[in-house]
């Protein structure tokens, strides 16, 4: 089966590059039923997204492609082929290791703000969105088809 994966930043260039990948209208899945998605797909199953920025955080992003990985699936990331995992496909140590970076980085700035600020519980999800919305974006823009711009040394 052949999935794809959509947020509210895809238009309709984004379903037009999933269509074209044979991938049924049923099967166009928002990032936010994941859960959903990991539950359903098998073996040999292919997951196409437009980009990493697709997820809500680093964090739901590896616990999703560990997913597809232990499942035997394929997922396929049109604008940061360097993140692809399944085929035998697997993150390589050093991207690996700045995943799980960026993951901590996630945490501890989330954590840090919390303690050092008074939040309700819609100011913590709103500080905890912002900080997601920048580690993911600085994912996607450090593994961009161009990225080995954006990497130094």
């Amino acid at each position: 089966m052949i999935y794809g994966i959509v947020s509210d930043r895809d238009d309709k260039t984004s379903l037009a590059y999933l269509k074209s990948k044979k991938v049924a209208n049923v099967n166009i899945i928002h990032w936010s039923r994941l859960d959903v998605l990991s539950s359903r797909f098998v073996a040999g199953d292919i997951i196409y997204v437009i980009s990493v920025d697709r997820f809500p955080s680093v964090s739901r992003f590896v616990a999703f492609a560990e997913a597809v990985l232990n499942g035997g699936g394929s997922l396929r990331i049109l604008e940061q082929p360097y993140l692809e995992v399944g085929n035998g496909k697997h993150f390589r140590p050093a991207v690996a290791e700045y995943l799980n970076t960026l993951v901590c980085l996630e945490r501890s700035c989330v954590q840090r703000l919390f303690s050092a600020f008074s939040f309700n519980m819609t100011g913590k999800d709103y500080v905890a969105d912002c900080i997601a919305y920048i580690t993911v974006g600085i994912l996607a823009k450090t593994y961009s088809s161009d990225g080995i711009l954006h990497r130094g040394g």
